[in-house]
């Protein structure tokens, strides 16, 4: 018996020091770590901590999460389902899981099933008019509405019926609401190719603040390997608008080394605009006002045009808040306003060049004899 126990404990100790090697490694695939690991999914993994694990690419068809942690756990083209995984005791608030059994524990409530049967019988147009009506606030019944409703877009696939039926139950929820965040990690995990969903997906992640920083971050993260170029840079603009600036200065890594130049600008783009106007002038060619290339320098008759932009751009301003035309903020006076009046706008630009790097961006050197 004593032999038992020993065998048990030693079994248990090398299972989570395996556990933990693969919790530690880079790789991005959860199933192949298992495998490098000699971990057997079927029974290794159970009561472990699992909390923010990232499942992207895996299949989990036959594993036995029993007791695990699996708070945060997120990714994309994730194959599974209620019947496929044991998730027995396990914790699954706020990971791509929790949404999904959410319904199926919904639908095995004979009310709930019944209504969606006679709902999902409906056309498509029938469906949103009933989301109009009984998916919003103030409703009675709200509650059992919301899970009709999300046992419906799990149901169909229409993509438009399901971005209508989303923007219902973002428009139902209050502050905070766990359930859509929920039920947004599942939508990222399933349909990270339909550029429709994920760019409502996101806005309504954006839209949600409550949710905190670092949870919307690590749920649009997955994205980022997405097959389609568009979702990516979605993702990319995402995360520059939410990130400290030592988490852009490394996405900045991944954006400005991709080939496709829709990425390299979705991420220059963000960052001066999250910036300020200035930011976004200097960033551009002063001759088309397209993104600058990041490979490319400021040549000084570049140098020379910018420079001449910016003081037009500040003179306008100038003018129009003299005479009451202006109607928006004066952002170039506020940025280039000092630096122009005092004549220092080449160590002004240079500063700006500066901050920039600071993000990631290549440093820009202001040509000499400018």
């Amino acid at each position: 018996m004593k032999d038992n126990l020993l065998l048990d404990t030693i079994i248990t100790d090398t299972t989570k020091t395996a556990i933990d090697q693969v919790l530690e490694s880079t790789s991005e695939s959860f199933g192949h770590l298992l495998t490098v690991a000699h971990l057997d999914p079927k029974k290794h993994l159970r009561h472990s901590d699992l909390r923010e694990v990232d499942l992207t690419d895996t299949d989990l068809t036959g594993y036995d999460f029993t007791g695990c942690d699996l708070r945060g756990a997120r990714g994309i083209r994730v194959k599974w389902s209620p019947e496929t995984v044991n998730l027995t005791d396990a914790l699954i608030e706020g990971s791509l899981f929790a949404h999904r059994m959410a319904i199926t524990a919904a639908l095995a409530n004979p009310e709930i099933r019944q209504l969606h049967r006679r709902i999902n019988g409906l056309s498509w147009q029938d469906q949103i008019v009933w989301a109009i009506r009984n998916v919003r606030r103030g409703v009675p019944d709200l509650d059992r509405n919301r899970l009709l409703a999300a046992t419906l877009f799990e149901r169909t696939t229409d993509s438009f019926l399901k971005g209508e039926l989303l923007k219902y139950l973002e428009k139902s929820t209050s502050e905070g609401d766990e359930e859509i965040y929920d039920m947004m990690l599942d939508v990222i995990n399933g349909h990270s190719t339909d550029l429709h969903l994920i760019s409502k997906t996101i806005k309504i992640l954006n839209e949600s603040q409550a949710f905190g920083r670092a949870r919307l971050k690590s749920a649009v993260e997955a994205l980022l390997t997405s097959s389609d170029n568009r979702i990516v840079a979605l993702a990319i603009r995402f995360l520059v608008s939410v990130g400290t600036k030592g988490e852009i200065r490394e996405l900045s890594k991944f954006a400005l080394s991709r080939r496709a130049s829709s990425l390299r600008y979705a991420f220059i783009g963000t960052l001066v605009g999250r910036l300020g106007a200035g930011y976004d002038m200097i960033a551009r060619s002063p001759t088309n006002k397209d993104l600058r290339d990041i490979n490319r320098g400021l040549p000084a008759e570049e140098l020379l045009i910018l420079i001449r932009n910016i003081r037009r751009a500040y003179l306008n301003e100038q003018a129009g808040i003299r005479d009451g035309t202006l109607r928006d903020e004066p952002r170039i006076s506020k940025e280039f306003g000092a630096a122009i009046e005092g004549n220092f706008i080449i160590e002004k630009l240079d500063q700006m060049f500066a901050r920039l790097a600071e993000f990631g961006m290549p440093r820009i050197r202001i040509p000499q004899g400018t």
